[in-house]
């Protein structure tokens, strides 16, 4: 995780680089070298009118790998629970939502307390699909046991895919008195800045 914080940091680095010599090399250029100044304003639209695709394209990658994600959770739908299982034959919550990330190159924990440290914090109100739901369903009302993936988010609830002990993979509604009475936080893994 820490190099690809790392890497990401440098591209972030160079990009804004280059983005800084492009903008302010046409202070410094010679007329002929470019033309009349109307060629070079219209140069200056496309250049900001990719600037905007490119981060369009961005989000939308983004939002892709968020629901290929999701659906590969989806595949997992009625898997049996089993404590510590890891398969299609019996698998726990958070190995459940361990192989789902790896899946696509995404390296989580095994174990959910220490997933829940993983990403970004996230406000209950700004909750978005592909965010990951941390619960206290034991006898410590503070002790994170339990995980879960947000699938869908409207103006009404909020519902995310879980491997629970009793029912296998489903999916269950987050304002339910039972989840939203055991809630501790939620987590972004996945997100597009």
């Amino acid at each position: 995780m820490k190099k690809e914080k790392k890497a990401k940091i440098i591209l972030i680095i160079n990009s804004k680089i280059i983005l800084f010599i492009i903008f302010y090399s046409h202070f410094f250029s010679i007329p002929l070298l470019h033309g009349n100044m109307e060629y070079k304003k219209k140069y200056e639209r496309i250049f900001f009118r990719k600037k905007r695709n490119h981060s369009y394209n961005k989000k939308n990658s983004f939002q892709m790998i968020n629901n290929s994600i999701i659906e590969k959770a989806k595949d997992y739908m009625y898997t049996p629970y089993k404590y510590g299982g890891n398969t299609k034959n019996g698998i726990d919550c958070s190995a459940f939502i361990k192989k789902v990330f790896a899946s696509h190159k995404i390296s989580l924990p095994r174990i959910t307390s220490n997933q829940a440290k993983e990403g970004y914090f996230v406000p209950k109100k700004s909750i978005e699909k592909g965010d990951l739901l941390f619960f206290a369903t034991g006898t410590s009302k503070r002790k994170i046991n339990h995980v879960g993936m947000v699938i869908h988010v409207d103006s009404h609830n909020i519902f995310f895919i879980h491997a629970t002990t009793s029912n296998g993979v489903i999916i269950s509604p987050f304002y339910q008195k039972y989840w939203n009475n055991r809630f501790i936080t939620a987590r972004r893994i996945i997100y597009s800045s």
